[in-house]
């Protein structure tokens, strides 16, 4: 076994590994490449090793004793972690169409109507700019769009009472 294995097994139980978590610390190697065979991805695959990790040490103190019982038990986990990740990609993928179709129906201007006002909000801070934007573009309300920036309500009143002082001489 590695010693990236074994720090991996220490890391995700907080204390010196047993000779269980080191049993299936050993199995990493093995499960990264069942996902990957599967999945096809690496990143994916490493994500849904570690999970499968994550739930036989949560369930360490009543996992089998026997090795080969024990890589069985854990196959049969990494088999659910696969279904799970499955639907989660066909989810993902289902919502990105969903989405592109939606976008689609959303044409951006061929020009831009206020080039003044465009200018002058991209003078402004960022913070101040998404303040402005959030009101404006998205409908929230200033305290809400306050919320969103971490800022108080009387905060973010005040601010945007300010922002659009400024807006208001910087295009008169």
């Amino acid at each position: 076994m590695s010693t990236e294995t074994t720090f991996t097994a220490t890391a995700l139980a907080g204390t010196a590994p047993t000779a269980r978590e080191r049993l299936l610390a050993g199995l990493l190697p093995e499960l990264t490449g069942y996902f990957l065979r599967r999945l096809g991805d690496a990143d994916d695959a490493a994500d849904a090793a570690a999970d499968t990790l994550v739930v036989l040490l949560g369930k360490a103190s009543r996992l089998p004793e026997a090795t080969e019982e024990l890589r069985r038990y854990a196959y049969g986990v990494a088999r659910k972690v696969l279904l799970r990740a499955r639907r989660g990609r066909v989810r993902r993928t289902e919502l990105s169409e969903r989405l592109r179709g939606e976008m689609r129906l959303v044409e951006p201007p061929s020009h831009d109507p206020h080039p003044e006002l465009s200018a002058a909000l991209s003078r402004l801070p960022d913070r101040d700019r998404e303040l402005l934007l959030l009101v404006a573009w998205e409908g929230l309300g200033v305290a809400e769009a306050g919320a969103v920036l971490g800022l108080s309500s009387g905060a973010a009143r005040k601010r945007y009472s300010r922002l659009r002082q400024r807006l208001r001489s910087e295009l008169s």
